[in-house]
């Protein structure tokens, strides 16, 4: 599971040095991420409580502090696998996919309220996992909650003029690279597999991740597989 101690600026720092020595120079620095954040800090209000939108693991490891957590609906954005990750759960020869919100349709996840205390230092936190190649871009969305409140959370959407965007893949050579890409931080697999089986136990059924995760299992020439361990990544997973 990843922990706060795992996005601290010390260690983001380190991952950012590391992946530019390694030729990928579109990772931001620590200046660039906060600028970022305060960007989306200019439609706050000092003093008042903020929602977070959680589409993928964020919804099984946040690894932020929070004060509440509700299931609930976006309108105008759904869950894509729409960007290559050549680290962490892929390699530059067979990169895996990432989730983002692409626009179109809706989408289910968990909003987490954060309050006025926790804003700033939680966010900081969240900001180090999520803006560290730049391949999201933060923004505010109407955001309806189950028990029928509407709030307006920050969330992360693809960056379709980003390098590693890759929105128009079939859902066929999609699917291969979810089932077959595997990193140092685990199989590209598992992110999906844990995705689907939270959302089903929010009772959210999303037919897109429910194919998916068919297509895999036939890719492998296995059974719809069961939970498998959590083990969430710091880059690009919101």
């Amino acid at each position: 599971m990843l922990t706060r101690e795992d996005l601290s600026s010390e260690r983001i720092d380190q991952i950012v040095a590391d992946a530019r020595k390694a030729g990928y120079d579109f990772f931001l620095s620590a200046e660039q991420r906060e600028a970022s954040l305060q960007e989306a800090l200019a439609r706050y209000q000092p003093g008042e409580e903020a929602w977070v939108f959680a589409y993928g693991s964020l919804m099984w490891n946040p690894a932020f502090d929070f004060a509440e957590a509700q299931p609930c609906r976006i309108e105008g954005w759904r869950r894509s696998f729409c960007f290559w990750v050549p680290l962490g759960r892929g390699t530059p020869e067979l990169p895996g996919l990432m989730l983002a919100l692409e626009g179109g349709g809706s989408c289910e996840g968990i909003a987490y309220r954060l309050s006025p205390d926790q804003v700033r230092s939680e966010l900081a936190i969240l900001w180090n996992r999520e803006m560290l190649s730049g391949v999201y871009q933060a923004r505010w969305v109407p955001t309806r909650l189950r028990d029928g409140r509407t709030v307006t959370s920050v969330t992360f959407v693809v960056d379709t003029a980003h390098c590693q965007y890759c929105g128009d893949l079939s859902m066929e050579r999609a699917a291969h690279h979810i089932a077959f890409a595997e990193g140092r931080r685990g199989a590209c697999r598992d992110y999906l597999t844990n995705t689907a089986e939270h959302a089903r136990s929010l009772d959210i059924h999303d037919p897109y991740i429910e194919e998916l995760v068919q297509r895999v299992a036939d890719l492998r020439g296995e059974s719809v597989a069961a939970p498998v361990p959590v083990d969430a990544e710091a880059v690009g997973e919101a």
